[in-house]
């Protein structure tokens, strides 16, 4: 027994040590790893390579973004909960994939709150557009609910993130309108066989899902924000239909750490992204992919993140979603 007690208590010290020395470094000293859960090429992906550089030349270090789509953003969420909690792997991750995530999901392979350090909010107020194919007569929500209460089994809608599920799901339960969901592993998978009419709505980022509608394909029906929106120009609000007017759905985006780095280290990497984000130059590139640049630090990103939770809580349970 008093062997166990002097093991023990000789690996609390050398852990100990191994914490003092990272708080003690000039931090970072090697490569810093960016996990974006999405797959390469959107516009949270851009973004967030935007960050990266201008971190990268901050923190005179590189900041390697690695793409881990897939599982709706679990895959590359548990990989960061898998890395050591000293602060060269951050997440990029979003009011789903840290807060959502953990109603739609009985057994998680982590836990969006317990396994990971707040480090600092970035973005805000990410917006989201209804598409359908331009085949379908519907040009409105008004109109779409109609079609969809007219003809109970003909609309389906896919969803490639857990954002996307809500986003229709919440739509569904305030209007009482039938539309079938169908699973996809990615947004561009949907996205993909909206365009062939195999599914009749998707709800995507606006920065992705105004490109799509460049095309000629897709029709954008509705924003989801409060009001209308630059990005989405000539697009009404879904909350601006009769009877929907308290609807809305949007996203932040953060920064996360592994639960256990060192408080110096998280505040460190903390104050060097909110300096990226007060750059007007970065800010502005940003905006031009349908975000908003709200910032804030460890705190605060740990409160919004808590309140999150039990916010998507309440709509799962009011949509009548078994945890899958």
């Amino acid at each position: 027994m008093a062997k166990k007690i002097q093991q023990a208590l000789l690996s609390a010290i050398l852990f100990a040590g191994v914490n003092l020395g990272v708080n003690a470094q000039e931090f970072p000293t090697r490569p810093l790893r960016m996990i974006v859960p999405l797959a390469a090429g959107g516009a949270t992906d851009v973004v967030a390579r935007l960050i990266a550089d201008k971190l990268s030349e901050q923190v005179k270090q590189p900041v390697i973004v690695e793409n881990r789509p897939g599982a709706q953003g679990m895959i590359g969420v548990e990989a960061a909960a898998k890395a050591a909690p000293d602060g060269y792997t951050l997440v990029f991750g979003s009011s789903t994939t840290m807060a959502a995530i953990s109603s739609l999901y009985a057994k998680l392979p982590f836990d969006p709150v317990e396994d990971f350090a707040a480090v600092a909010k970035a973005l805000d107020n990410a917006y989201n557009v209804l598409l359908v194919p331009s085949a379908l007569p519907v040009n409105n929500v008004a109109e779409l609910i109609a079609y969809a209460k007219a003809n109970p089994t003909k609309l389906n809608y896919g969803a490639g993130t857990a954002s996307s599920r809500i986003c229709i799901e919440m739509l569904k339960v305030m209007s009482g309108a039938s539309i079938t969901f169908v699973p996809y592993k990615t947004s561009t998978q949907a996205l993909n066989d909206l365009m062939g009419n195999q599914v009749q709505l998707v709800c995507e980022p606006t920065g992705s899902g105004m490109a799509q509608v460049a095309t000629g394909r897709l029709r954008a029906i509705a924003v989801t924000g409060p009001s209308q929106i630059d990005e989405a120009p000539g697009v009404a609000a879904v909350a601006e239909t009769p009877g929907l007017k308290d609807y809305g759905h949007w996203s932040w985006l953060a920064f996360f750490t592994r639960a256990g780095t060192p408080a110096e280290v998280v505040n460190k990497l903390s104050n060097e992204l909110l300096k990226v984000l007060a750059n007007p130059e970065i800010a502005s590139k940003i905006k031009k992919f349908g975000f908003d640049v709200v910032p804030s630090g460890p705190k605060e990103l740990a409160a919004l993140q808590k309140e999150a939770v039990a916010k998507y809580a309440k709509i799962v349970k009011d949509a009548g979603i078994t945890p899958e």
